[in-house]
Parts: structure tokens; C-alpha cells; sequence
């Protein structure tokens, strides 16, 4: 006698049959065009395209397009994450472990997510996701990963287990990649605030955790726009690991060294808390600058209108995190990814923004995210696959707060 989840599945294939067989494709699906691969940019609409201008992704065919998994749901998730010390990564394994993976326990889906920490250590996180392998994980996510374990990718692959990498990408065809444009995010914030110096003077600028893909990728657009402004000096550069109080660390013995001028401030997210408060106690006068979601910047902001910044959001975490759920799940149910990577614009914020989704009373410690209206949403994602469906529908559960999507 057939279970409810064995009839689920069952229900799934042939749904998924009938789309491939008449045509159908998901919500906002262009047409093919003519003599395109399946599997190529060409087959997106030309909004989405536009988001792959200046992306550092790998963009070919996925090697998952037929892929089908060693067994039925309910599916074992193996979570190899690199760090678990900064609001970023504690809010994406929030959304995964408290909304996520219990949404898809109940939909018969996923049976449970087995985590492991390697604390930035590239041998251990390569050791990690062999281990995952051999646990029985189904498939496999990372976050903000180093290109150094490209060899354990190339592993689960060879073991028929895929990968999907978020906030950020590995070089490995065996991985699927889903993160927003970073190159293009640190290319807009730099070119904010050089614009907001006069095109002159002294900048610093507060990367996260130099040889991660996302910061990498962060980096290579904040390099690129100052090549557009000859007169910005870049004064220094320090290492906030994406988490405030390193950075504030960081920043004050920068401060304490260099009694020269800042006229401009690029920081990544999450650390731009601690930034603006090593500025503060300082004394310095607090230059342009940039923030991202945390909402204590925000809130400084909306208490202080006069101060030149702008927030920029371009890698949401719980957001990041529900979209690489949902990825997971449709390769799983082989829906056939058709490229790579995955990735879509960022979001920037004025202040009228800000002001409609930041209350008065706000905290100006509060290491909470803004997360957009829509990230990855299922429609979105639907473009990305041969035969699209959201593995939810579209009661898919999406964090919290969502609001300000620009």
C-alpha cells in the first residue's frame, strides 16, 4: 500500500512529466531562442541577463540536467559550513534550521540536516564534506566557500551527490552556485562613496575574510570602480572578518596608526556596526561610508540623516539561505538545473527607505538583518530550471521582515 509521501513523490514525476512534455515552464519563463542550448544565459529572460553583467560566476551547463537522486524523499541535507561567528551566518542557519528544513520535514521532503563547522579551516571543511558523503548526506550546501575545496566537490559529484554553494561560488562543475552579483555589489559601493569624497582624498576599506569567494569576489568591484577614480588613495585595508566586533577591533588600531584624514569608509556586511562605533569612540569625524542589512547601522542612520552613506544589500542571509533550500529540493526531484550559478541584482536603500521600514525606537546595536521582499523567490527560480516547480508551491516559508525590497 502506497504511503502519503510515497504518493507526494509519485505525484511530483509525473507533473513534472507533463510540463516537460506540452512545454510548460515556470512563472516568468521566456521563450527558447531559436537554435539557443537549454542549458545556456541565452534562455533567460532579458531582465534576468542583465544581472550576469560582470559576474565572476561559472556559467556553463549544469552537469545535473538528468539527475536523479540514490533514493526517495524524505532526503538527508549536509550542511559543511566554514564559520559560524558573525550575524550573517547565525541568521542563515537560523532560517535553515528553525523555518527551512521543519517546513520541508512536514512536506515529506527532507528527513533532517546534519551541520558541521570547520571555523575557516580549508583541510577541515575538505574533510568535513567527505565525511557528509559517507554519512549518507543526499546533498550538499556550503556557504561563502574557499575555491581550495574544489577537490571534495569533485568528490560528493564523483559520488553522486551534488553541491550547492550560497553567498558565494566554488570553480568545480559539480557544484550549483546561488549568491547575488558581488562583483557588481563592490564595484556600486565603492563608486557611492568616491563620488560622495569628490573623486579624492584617503579611503579605508574593511574586507571580511580575504580568500573566501564572496569577499574575493566583493573586492575584485571595489578595485575596479576606483580605477575610474585616480585621485582616491585607498589608505589601508583590514580584515573584519564579517563580524562587528573584529572589525571595531581592526579598525581602532588602524585609527591609532594612521593620524591622517579618512574622507570615505567601503565596508562589507556584516561589520558595519562595528565600524561605525570604532569611528565613533574615535572621535574622527564620520566620513561617507558604506552599510549593509544590519539594522543598527540603519538605525544610526535614520537618527542621522546627514550622514552620507547608503545601504547596500547584497547578500541577505536568511533570504540567501531559503532560495538555496529551494535549489537543493528541485535538483533532488530532477528539475535540471541549466546553468552553473545562479544570481540576480543587489538592493540598495535611501533614506526615505529606511525610514518606512526602520521605527523610531530602533537599536543602534540591533546585529538583526533587513531582509528583502524578494530574493530568491520561487518564480524567480523557476527561469533556472528544465522543468521548473516550486517544490513547496508558493506557500514557501521566507524570513521575517521582509520589506524595502528596492
Amino acid at each position: 500500500m502506497l504511503t502519503q509521501k510515497r504518493l507526494a513523490w509519485l505525484s511530483a514525476i509525473v507533473i513534472m512529466s507533463v510540463m516537460t512534455a506540452v512545454g510548460c515552464g515556470g512563472g516568468g519563463q521566456s521563450a527558447q531562442p531559436s537554435g539557443a542550448s537549454p542549458q545556456s544565459l541565452e534562455t533567460l529572460p532579458a531582465q534576468i541577463k542583465q544581472a550576469y553583467q560582470d559576474f565572476d560566476g561559472p556559467t556553463g551547463a549544469s552537469p545535473y540536467a538528468n539527475f536523479k537522486p540514490k533514493k526517495n524523499p524524505p532526503w538527508t541535507i549536509g550542511y559543511a559550513s566554514s564559520y559560524a561567528g558573525n550575524t550573517w551566518r547565525s541568521g542563515s542557519l537560523n532560517q535553515l534550521q528553525q523555518v527551512l528544513v521543519p517546513a520541508y520535514q512536514k512536506a515529506g521532503l527532507v528527513d533532517k540536516m546534519i551541520v558541521t563547522q570547520s571555523n575557516l579551516n580549508d583541510s577541515t571543511q575538505i574533510q568535513q564534506i567527505h565525511q557528509l558523503v559517507t554519512q549518507g548526506a543526499d546533498i550538499i550546501l556550503l556557504c561563502c566557500s574557499s575555491p581550495a575545496i574544489k577537490s571534495a566537490v569533485k568528490f560528493a559529484q564523483d559520488h553522486g551527490v551534488p553541491v550547492v554553494t550560497f553567498s558565494g561560488y566554488t570553480p568545480s562543475e559539480g557544484s550549483v552556485n546561488l549568491y547575488g552579483n558581488y562583483l557588481k555589489g563592490g564595484f556600486a559601493m565603492a563608486d557611492f562613496v568616491a563620488k560622495q569624497m569628490g573623486g579624492r582624498g584617503n579611503m579605508l576599506v574593511v574586507d571580511g575574510i580575504p580568500g573566501q569567494a564572496s569577499n574575493d569576489s566583493v573586492d575584485q568591484g571595489i578595485q575596479a570602480a576606483l580605477k575610474n577614480h585616480p585621485d582616491i588613495q585607498v589608505m589601508g585595508t583590514v580584515s573584519g572578518q564579517w563580524t562587528d566586533q573584529i572589525a571595531k577591533t581592526e579598525v581602532l588600531k588602524f585609527l591609532s596608526t594612521h593620524p591622517e584624514k579618512i574622507d570615505g569608509i567601503v565596508t562589507h556586511s556584516a561589520q558595519e556596526i562595528g565600524v561605525l562605533q570604532a569611528f565613533l569612540e574615535s572621535g574622527r569625524p564620520l566620513p561617507p561610508m558604506t552599510i549593509g542589512g544590519e539594522r543598527g547601522a540603519a538605525c544610526y542612520w535614520r537618527n542621522h540623516p546627514e550622514w552620507k552613506t547608503r545601504l547596500f544589500n547584497i547578500w541577505p542571509p536568511a533570504s540567501e539561505a531559503t532560495g538555496a533550500m529551494s535549489v537543493m529540493i528541485r535538483i533532488l526531484q530532477g528539475q535540471g538545473p541549466k546553468i552553473q550559478s545562479i544570481t540576480r541584482a543587489l538592493s540598495e536603500y535611501g533614506i526615505d527607505d529606511i525610514r518606512q521600514i526602520t521605527p523610531a525606537d530602533c537599536d543602534v546595536n540591533d546585529a538583526t538583518w533587513i531582509e528583502p521582499d524578494g530574493w530568491f523567490t520561487e518564480d524567480y527560480l523557476n527561469n533556472f530550471f528544465l522543468r521548473p516547480a516550486a517544490p513547496l508551491g508558493h506557500d514557501a516559508p521566507m524570513p521575517g521582515a521582509q520589506r524595502g525590497e528596492k
